[in-house]
């Protein structure tokens, strides 16, 4: 058997050996606080590259050109960075630089995006994103239960709301099909905070804090993208 790999590893698990759920107290407290730190640390930095954005007319003529003529590129950039980001997740020094970069780097492309929202639904997006977000962490915590058992079914659906999105983006081009796409979206995303949250409990190592920030981040931008798109109805 090939020794870099085991039957329980894949794309959404991570190594059982030495995890935090076998150390003390301390350990899993001290685990947790600096996974949540570095998650609100990103959605921090998001907000802040997004608002330069916004502020330098320079900036947002570019981004918003890369958006128009070449969004195969920009799905491109988001793949990529997010997988760069999780491959030095544990490396030390390198993971923080990483993270903070792939977060800023989305709130920089997705300024744009959110631009075309009226403010009501932008609000509306980030108190229901908080609420839902909240809602899921709250119950892996205090159900305590393993959900590594979704990872494969997360896994396939994410993947098929991204086919989906890009045949609508380059065939359809159907704002209804977009519609209920943002609403497997939503659910293949919740799912995942779940499965992130379960991990960070009873899957991760002490080492695995940057790589489990990332996946919450991610989970959390998803679930509010996807909600601006439903609040802002089926629109073109």
């Amino acid at each position: 058997m090939n020794q870099g790999y085991s039957p329980q590893e894949g794309p959404f698990s991570e190594t059982t050996m030495n995890t935090v759920a076998n150390a003390s107290v301390e350990v899993r407290a001290n685990f947790i606080r600096k996974t949540y730190v570095l998650f609100l640390a990103g959605i921090l930095t998001a907000v802040i590259a997004g608002a330069i954005c916004l502020r330098t007319p320079q900036v947002y003529l570019a981004v918003t050109n890369l958006l128009t003529s070449s969004p195969l590129l920009f799905v491109g950039i988001f793949l990529g960075s997010s997988f760069l980001a999780q491959a030095v997740s544990r490396v030390e020094g390198l993971n923080y630089i990483a993270l903070f970069g792939f977060t800023g780097l989305l709130g920089l492309l997705i300024a744009p995006i959110v631009d075309t929202y009226a403010p009501k639904v932008i609000g509306e997006a980030g108190f229901l994103t908080i609420v839902i977000f909240g809602a899921l962490t709250a119950y892996a915590f205090v159900s305590g239960k393993n959900f590594s058992f979704i990872g494969g079914f997360i896994f396939v659906g994410m993947v098929a709301v991204v086919l989906a999105g890009l045949a609508n983006m380059f065939w359809f081009k159907s704002s209804g099909f977009s519609y209920w796409i943002a609403w497997g979206s939503l659910l293949m995303s919740s799912g995942y905070v779940l499965y992130q949250t379960s991990n960070m409990i009873h899957e991760y190592d002490e080492r695995g804090y940057c790589s489990a920030a990332l996946g919450l981040f991610i989970s959390f931008f998803n679930i509010f993208m996807s909600l601006l798109r439903i609040l802002g109805g089926n629109r073109n």
